[in-house]
């Protein structure tokens, strides 16, 4: 049984540093690399049909934090890692261990299976892109069962060693990064 979220009801505010930018986009935006294909950091922008509005997707650099958590699938949640931003300085590392993400900062939805090491694009911003990624229509998205109502702000909880939706309290006001337009719901 799955506590979580619908693609269509919420949308993530893009608190990223950087703006979209027009360029060559990837043949599939699933795909990840072990070398640096575009600038890390790099945004586009796609228009999704299904949730009727603009989506932001982020070219980040996926690690496993030092958690157990090895794998993000697409649908993944992450945050930046810690970790990564304290040794290196790397403000576009992330991360969907729970223990290593930065809980209150921006959110980055995996867009395909990415595995320790690797970049690749992340949804960032705007609605769900599911017409140009179809598996971020294949089922909730993880919450730790504290949405309850439309029109709550989300930030990121550690639940179980992975992120998940959380609701933003009043002193998160500042660092909200989702807005839910439903409670959660289970399957």
């Amino acid at each position: 049984m799955t506590v979580g979220i619908a693609h269509s009801a919420f949308i993530l505010i893009d608190n990223w540093p950087g703006e979209v930018t027009n360029g060559p986009n990837p043949a599939d935006w699933t795909t990840i690399s072990a070398t640096e294909d575009f600038p890390l950091g790099t945004k586009r922008m796609v228009y999704d049909d299904t949730n009727h509005g603009w989506a932001t997707l982020m070219y980040l650099y996926y690690t496993t934090g030092a958690g157990t958590v090895a794998v993000a699938t697409a649908r993944s949640i992450c945050g930046i890692d810690t970790t990564a931003v304290a040794t290196a300085g790397q403000w576009c590392h992330v991360t969907n261990d729970g223990s290593d993400a930065l809980l209150l900062g921006p959110i980055a939805i995996a867009l395909g299976t990415m595995v320790n090491a690797r970049y690749g694009w992340f949804w960032v911003g705007g609605v769900c892109p599911v017409d140009t990624i179809a598996a971020l229509d294949d089922g909730l998205y993880t919450t730790d069962g504290s949405i309850t109502a439309a029109g709550e702000w989300m930030v990121l909880a550690d639940s179980a060693s992975i992120c998940k939706f959380h609701l933003g309290a009043a002193t998160d006001i500042a660092v909200n990064h989702a807005l839910a337009f439903t409670a959660d719901t289970t399957s």
